[in-house]
């Protein structure tokens, strides 16, 4: 007896596509930069001689030099060479800069994601954070109080005391995270930090987290970063509808 065969949905299979050269080339050098092949600040061999290495064209090799130019992982000198960029995490992350100005929701989800995270980290942090640490938090604090009318000392006294916490929690993928949220942040802060009244909100919000951490008290410790990350973004909504900093702030 015959048995009958399912035909096969052709339509289901996706022709197999090729790689764009220079989107192959971008991927490699990313994967010598992962492995340390390529670190930080090392220059690049000649174009002519990295294409021959790679064995692609020059115009493909400038394509893909061009494009980690523009995610910042390269630094195209001109006369002067290709060098690997410092991989600093705020210049990485400036493309999700531009991202994030293009659509206000995205700010939006921007400060969801903080207060979950941010806000977990503090739980963990309080069960782990060290006398040496709190010391920290409270330098930033005593420093705050008086720069409360310089807010650019505020906000670099401000990115500490996160980090801080961030590092009391003794996790470095929670760290990773938590500091490219906070590097993504710092453009709503430059504004909410010129809003009357945000500066010491923060002051007394970093006070009650500092309590809570020396109290080694995580549920506390997570409610207090809360209701700082919510008194922020509160503050960024109140500011003028043409996005200028003279409205007082409610948090």
């Amino acid at each position: 007896m015959k048995t009958g065969h399912k035909k096969m949905d052709t339509a289901a299979i996706a022709p197999i596509k090729r790689q764009p050269v220079a989107e192959q080339v971008a991927q490699r050098l990313l994967g010598l930069i992962q492995i340390g092949n390529l670190k930080p600040g090392q220059q690049l061999p000649p174009e002519r001689e990295l294409a021959g290495m790679l064995e692609v064209s020059r115009p493909s090799l400038r394509e893909a030099l061009r494009a980690l130019s523009l995610l910042g992982v390269l630094q195209i000198r001109q006369g002067g060479g290709v060098f690997v960029s410092s991989l600093d995490p705020e210049l990485l992350l400036a493309p999700l800069h531009f991202f994030i100005s293009l659509d206000s929701e995205n700010l939006e989800r921007l400060f969801d994601a903080r207060i979950v995270i941010e806000s977990a980290i503090a739980r963990l942090a309080a069960t782990r954070i060290t006398p040496e640490a709190i010391a920290t938090l409270k330098q930033c604090v005593n420093f705050e109080v008086h720069e409360i009318g310089n807010v650019d000392q505020f906000i670099e006294s401000d990115v500490l005391f996160h980090q801080t916490i961030f590092a009391a929690s003794d996790n470095p993928f929670l760290v990773r995270i938590a500091t490219s949220l906070h590097i993504l942040g710092r453009a709503s802060r430059e504004i909410t930090g010129h809003i009357p009244g945000v500066l010491p909100q923060s002051l007394k919000d970093h006070r009650r987290i500092i309590a809570a951490m020396s109290a080694r008290d995580p549920e506390r410790a997570a409610a207090a970063m809360e209701a700082h990350l919510r008194n922020v973004r509160r503050a960024y909504h109140q500011r003028t509808p043409d996005g200028s900093r003279g409205m007082r702030a409610g948090a």
